[in-house]
């Protein structure tokens, strides 16, 4: 079995430290068998070398951690082989805290002259140890492959002596007193250079050991998005908390790179360890297997033994059973077209003060118009916009988040789709302004350092106090509206709150006009963040107010709040993948939960150009209570647990 064919897999690490004691010791292979036998996972993820660079087994090219009993590594790869299952190696490459010490040349240093425990991807670390040990892990241990953690998002804004070298020699100018400008092009030149720095202990590895398998951590996801294939497949882990809307999101723009992927998620807590119920696991896996990826869970190795949390073996079991249960239909399935955002790494990138960083500014916005978005029952996947094989007419709706930056054509491309009969939805106002000229709007931005309005309608008022503007223009139909404010009083002041004075001036806070054959959405505010940050029921509502304008388009709707809807397409039928969001997986306080309550009399609604032959529920495998008329089919579902596919076939 290759990476691109797993499905299920489970993931431990330690970090080996100076510290850590009788490593091995008490290894006992009866604990990994029960483990292999009652959980089944594809593959396992074991640990080699963590942030603290110690290696957890008998390296000869690196440093052993100090108390280090039994080869802990062979150990397991005897244990997997025997079973059949992968085993990985999870490597901490450019957060690396003794290399860094030890070889100071190979760190990087802030721009204040301070050496980091991290490393530069401009020295030798990749030649003289991370690819010999690769190599080691490879060909002396037999490993299937590596995770490599720590890397991109570990990446620092380098000011080394190899760094300024090698950007002399790139552009002829020293790296200091660099303007703003020239700082961007750093930042883009140190980008490239960490790709080329992954493409090579790739390139170098695969000489001595073609079959073995590797993805730089996070790489083609929301902390790297450049469309770049250099790994064997694409991986990341979710934050441990809030882990099903990370999972929505991250997911979704893995997803758009149309290759192999995978997701893990924390079956733990942090920093504290308590550990996830099998209830909790299973909502946030449903998200990541509707959109056709990859399931593993990381839990804690024991460095002494084999694993710290034992008595959860059947708590893995539970929630591997859940998955196997879903793979005939959610592995390698294609997402059906209906509401897309765009995803611009050219946006992305435009206002980054380091490499990379996944809640930048555009990230964040873009992260909460999609959950808004999906809150409102609609079918989201996202395009990226590198990727020139996707067909912007197959959506029934195209979202912009925020946009300060565009690729080249890409502005174009998006009001040929809305002439020729498309829903364009623009959000922000940086994005109302990139467009307006073109469309004759005018956008003027609201004045002052905290601009703030009231956005209201029918049952809702909320207050937004982030980027707006005013827009007007022949055409436009105001569909929401917001009224400008005034502060009594300090804005930063917590309690009581201050006193907003709401004006009388009213400006649309959401708009349509006719464009072509389609017709153009325009909120001219930054919403996104605010969404995220707060997912109120006003919100909510707003959005929803927004989002019916486009309603009788729409592929795929549901109505029942507290339900995702994700369309997706395999072997020439459709999924409709419904997912329960209750709970409290949106808690920063709750760290761990077993309950979910149920949602009953789920609604959703498919657009059909004919009626289909059967309907069924899965994985119960039962026929469904559906009703299909004037072009739409409606399924009922009496009660949804935590996710039910309706297969339409």
């Amino acid at each position: 079995m290759k990476r691109k064919d797993c499905f299920f897999g489970l993931h431990f690490d330690y970090h080996a430290n100076e510290h850590t004691r009788d490593i091995g010791k008490q290894f006992d292979a009866s604990v990994l068998e029960k483990i292999i036998r009652e959980v089944k996972p594809d593959f396992i993820q074991c640990d080699t070398k963590g942030h603290p660079g110690y290696s957890s087994y008998r390296t000869k090219v690196g440093t052993p951690a100090p108390y280090l009993c039994n080869d802990l590594l062979k150990c397991w790869r005897e244990v997997t082989k025997k079973y059949g299952v992968l085993l990985f190696s999870h490597y901490s490459g450019v957060w690396d805290r003794l290399a860094a010490r030890e070889h100071p040349d190979w760190a990087a240093v802030t721009e204040n002259g301070t050496a980091t425990e991290k490393i530069s991807v401009f020295g030798d670390y990749a030649e003289k140890l991370l690819i010999p040990q690769l190599k080691e892990l490879a060909l002396e241990y037999g490993m299937d492959g590596v995770w490599v953690d720590g890397e991109c998002w570990a990446l620092e804004n380098d000011h080394s002596e190899k760094a300024a070298a090698a950007w002399r020699a790139y552009s002829g100018k020293e790296l200091k007193d660099l303007s703003e400008k020239e700082k961007k092009e750093y930042l883009r030149f140190q980008r490239e250079r960490f790709f080329a720095y992954v493409k090579n202990y790739i390139d170098e590895v695969k000489k001595a050991a073609p079959e073995f398998e590797i993805t730089s951590n996070w790489l083609n996801t929301a902390w790297a998005p450049d469309n770049i294939c250099i790994t064997d497949y694409i991986s990341g882990d979710l934050s441990p908390t809030n882990s099903v809307d990370s999972a929505r999101f991250d997911g979704r723009i893995m997803q758009s790179f149309g290759r192999n992927w995978d997701i893990m998620s924390w079956g733990i807590s942090a920093p504290v360890h308590y550990v996830k119920s099998a209830v909790q696991l299973c909502q946030e896996a449903a998200v990541i297997l509707s959109l056709g990826g990859g399931f593993q869970i990381y839990n804690m190795q024991s460095p002494q033994k084999v694993v710290m949390d034992e008595w959860a073996i059947p708590v893995w079991a539970e929630v591997a059973g859940f998955c196997r249960a879903r793979q005939p239909y959610c592995q390698g399935a294609r997402p059906l077209p209906d509401v897309g955002i765009l995803y611009s790494p050219e946006a992305y990138y435009d206002r980054l003060t380091a490499p990379f960083y996944r809640d930048s500014e555009y990230n964040m916005e873009l992260y909460g118009i999609l959950t808004a978005l999906c809150d409102c029952g609609r079918s989201v996947s996202v395009i990226h916009e590198q990727r020139k094989d996707v067909d912007f007419s197959a959506y029934r709706a195209i979202a912009v988040s925020d946009l300060t930056a565009i690729g080249q054509g890409t502005e174009e491309k998006l009001l040929d789709y809305a002439r020729k009969g498309g829903n364009l939805l623009l959000f922000g106002v940086n994005t109302a302004e990139r467009f307006g000229k073109k469309l004759g709007v005018a956008v003027r931005r609201a004045a002052g350092e905290q601009p703030l309005a009231v956005i209201s309608g029918e049952g809702y008022a909320t207050e937004l106090r982030d980027l707006y503007a005013e827009i007007s223009g022949t055409g436009l139909r105001a569909v929401a509206f917001m009224n400008e404010c005034i502060v009594d009083g300090d804005l930063k002041c917590g309690n009581p709150p201050p006193s907003i004075c709401i004006t009388e001036k009213k400006m649309p806070a959401f708009a349509v006009m006719p464009y072509g054959k389609g017709k153009i959405g325009i909120m001219p505010l930054n919403a996104g963040r605010a969404y995220f940050d707060a997912n109120t029921f006003e919100l909510r509502r707003f959005f929803k107010i927004c989002m019916h304008e486009f309603e009788e388009d729409a592929l795929v709707v549901c109505d029942t709040p507290s339900v995702d809807v994700y369309a997706a397409q395999k072997d020439g039928k459709v999924y409709l993948h419904l997912i329960n969001l209750s709970g409290e997986h949106r808690s920063g306080r709750i760290k761990t939960f077993d309950t979910i309550p149920p949602v009953y009399e789920v609604k959703v609604r498919v657009q059909m150009s004919g009626a289909p032959k059967t309907v069924t529920v899965l994985p119960e495998g039962c026929a469904c209570e559906y009703d299909y008329r004037n072009g739409a089919l409606t399924v009922c579902l009496a009660k949804l647990e935590i996710h039910t596919v309706i297969e339409i076939a």
